[in-house]
């Protein structure tokens, strides 16, 4: 298992929130620009907590190509987008996948989150590190850990996302 140097969220992704209006709009109204605009702010806010001249990339966690091929883009890779534009750190795009087949997590209870991710993702290159793990929101952290569980024991990675579930 890869170490885990670190975690940063910028917002609380709550009923209510303007965030979580952003999400809904970027995943499901065809506006992921949203999500960039987002990341812009979350690299200024999250600039003092990750050791950025040390970074060697950016990974946004992978789709399914099913639902790469319906949405039309990944949601992650728009916030490493906005990540890369503010701190210069390359997207490593193509380093892994998700397989064929994923459902999506929405309706899903956290056990089953848990469950149904595991051997989800794969390398299809070797992964330098450190690295940042790029996703949307971090809801369980199911998918997170699946996606990390699929990294190289040698890479150190540090998790950004633009928001945070509150915990029930």
């Amino acid at each position: 298992m890869p170490q885990l140097a670190g975690a940063f969220s910028g917002f609380w992704y709550a009923p209510g929130s303007p965030l979580r209006e952003w999400v809904h709009m970027a995943k499901y109204q065809g506006r992921p620009h949203l999500l960039y605009e987002a990341a812009r702010f979350l690299a200024y806010l999250a600039q003092q907590a990750l050791p950025l001249s040390e970074l060697k990339g950016l990974l946004p966690i992978p789709i399914p190509p099913q639902r790469l091929r319906q949405r039309g883009y990944n949601q992650a890779e728009w916030v490493a987008r906005g990540l890369h534009d503010a701190w210069k750190i390359p997207i490593l795009s193509g380093y892994w996948q998700r397989r064929a087949g994923g459902v999506s997590q929405l309706y899903k209870v956290r056990t089953q989150r848990w469950t149904t991710l595991q051997g989800e993702f794969v390398c299809q290159r070797p992964i330098p590190s450190p690295v940042v793990v790029v996703d949307d929101v971090l809801t369980t952290g199911a998918t997170l850990a699946a996606a990390i569980a699929a990294l190289p024991a040698s890479v150190r990675v540090w998790v950004v996302t633009v928001g945070i579930t509150r915990p029930r």
